[in-house]
């Protein structure tokens, strides 16, 4: 039952997300949601394989490469999640040395603490539901 409510909150999410995709002035709430967006647009396999394949050690550290895809991520990316991205970045059991890796080398240093505290709100966020649904 938890795999379902996750899904269900990824569902309400995923349309969040498409009401402010083509919105130009976002509210606080809605830019929060942008970032969340973000995140799961750079960690997901569909958005960003070079960065998937790099958090789960199939691949070597591509500064340039994971770079661009983060960029692309929070640019335009976030636009297109859908539920499936939302729910493998929420499950997912990233390499720790390679998620920490990839923050120090391809987050720019101001927004370290704010990634790190982005994707740590989005996995309690979910994980909460779930337990809240059990």
């Amino acid at each position: 039952m938890p795999g379902r409510a996750i899904f269900n909150n990824c569902i309400f999410f995923v349309t969040s997300v498409r009401k402010i995709a083509s919105k130009k002035v976002l509210t606080p709430e809605e830019t929060e949601t942008k970032k969340l967006a973000s995140v799961v647009a750079s960690l997901s396999s569909n958005h960003s394989w070079k960065t998937y394949k790099y958090l789960h050690d199939y691949s070597d550290l591509d500064k340039e490469a994971l770079a661009s895809e983060l960029s692309s991520a929070f640019a335009h990316k976030w636009k297109n999640i859908s539920e499936i991205d939302v729910e493998e970045v929420v499950k997912a059991n990233y390499n720790p040395q390679a998620l920490s890796s990839l923050i120090f080398y391809v987050v720019d240093k101001g927004k370290r603490t704010e990634y790190r505290e982005l994707f740590s709100r989005l996995k309690d966020n979910f994980i909460y539901a779930a337990e809240n649904n059990k």
